[in-house]
C-alpha cells in the first residue's frame, strides 16, 4: 500500500496537498467545503494509478459501506472499525491480485493475451 501512496503522491501530489490543506482549514465543514478537491484527487488517482482504479472498481460496495458508517457515526468513528477492516482486506486482495498479474506479465515477456492470440486467429495468405 505504501507503493500505491507513493504513486498517488508522484502523479497527484498537488491534489493531495490541496485537499489536505482544505481539510485542515475546515475542520468542522470539510465534508462539504472540500468535496470538489476530493473529487479532483479521486479522478487524478483513478487516471494515473492503476491500483487505485482497480480498488475503486473492485471494492466500491465496501468503500460505500465504510463511508456510510462514517457519515452515520461522525461523532464516534471508532464504531466503524469493522467496516475499515473489511475495506483494508479488500484493498489488500486487489493489491495481491495486481502483483500476481504484474509478475505473470514480466514472466511471459509482457505480452498481452490479445497479442499472443492474434497470430493464431489470423488467416494465412496463400
Amino acid at each position: 500500500m505504501d507503493q500505491t501512496l507513493d504513486e498517488v503522491n508522484k502523479h497527484c501530489g498537488e491534489h493531495v496537498q490541496a485537499y489536505a490543506s482544505c481539510v485542515d482549514s475546515h475542520s468542522d465543514t470539510w465534508k462539504t467545503d472540500c468535496v470538489d478537491l476530493r473529487k479532483a484527487l479521486t479522478e487524478c488517482s483513478d487516471k494515473n494509478v492503476t491500483l487505485m482504479k482497480m480498488v475503486r472498481l473492485s471494492c466500491q460496495p465496501v468503500i460505500d459501506k465504510y463511508q456510510d458508517c462514517l457519515n452515520r457515526n461522525s461523532q464516534s468513528p471508532q464504531v466503524c472499525v469493522d467496516s475499515l477492516r473489511d475495506l483494508y482486506e479488500c484493498t489488500e486482495s486487489v493489491g495481491q491480485m495486481m502483483e500476481k498479474m504484474n509478475s505473470l506479465q514480466r514472466k511471459h515477456g509482457g505480452l498481452a493475451p490479445s497479442k499472443a492470440s492474434d497470430n493464431s486467429s489470423s488467416p494465412t495468405k496463400e
